[in-house]
């Protein structure tokens, strides 16, 4: 539990920094699809290294069958890293409030896995979710 509680906190800390760098990118007026693909590629070659100093076996016999759900996780997160950096750029969007709506992107992750995996929203899991529709909804509000 401690170690999975340090490696989330990590998460958010890159995640964090990930943020402001794509609006300081913004600022530098550095973006659109390139900067993603390169941000990605950069990304992957940093995973791919990762991959092969920890000497983990590649997972070609999962792969295979699992080829349109690796398309849906490539698209999805491309299209969204556009999107991302393109509302960044938008002047008067404050990064914060960017960030915090696309943050909440566990809420769609959850409703779908209730939706098509079947997983289970107990009350605590349905009054978080409710709190992050309140949460984005009061950063629409000046």
């Amino acid at each position: 539990m401690t170690q999975g509680l340090t490696l989330a906190l990590l998460s958010l800390l890159l995640y964090g920094i990930w943020g402001f760098s794509f609006k300081l990118l913004s600022i530098k007026e550095i973006q659109g699809e390139w900067a993603v693909s390169l941000i990605m590629l950069f990304g992957a070659a940093i995973s791919a290294l990762i991959a092969l100093a920890r000497a983990e076996a590649f997972p070609l016999e999962k792969i295979g069958g699992n080829i349109p759900w690796l398309v849906l996780v490539a698209v999805s997160g491309a299209v969204g890293n556009i999107f991302l950096i393109k509302a960044m750029s938008f002047p008067g969007l404050s990064s914060g409030v960017v960030l915090a709506v696309s943050g909440a992107y566990p809420l769609v992750a959850a409703l779908l896995a209730y939706f098509i995996l079947g997983e289970q929203l107990g009350l605590t899991q349905a009054l978080g979710a409710a709190a992050i529709v309140l949460g984005v909804g009061l950063l629409m509000f000046k």
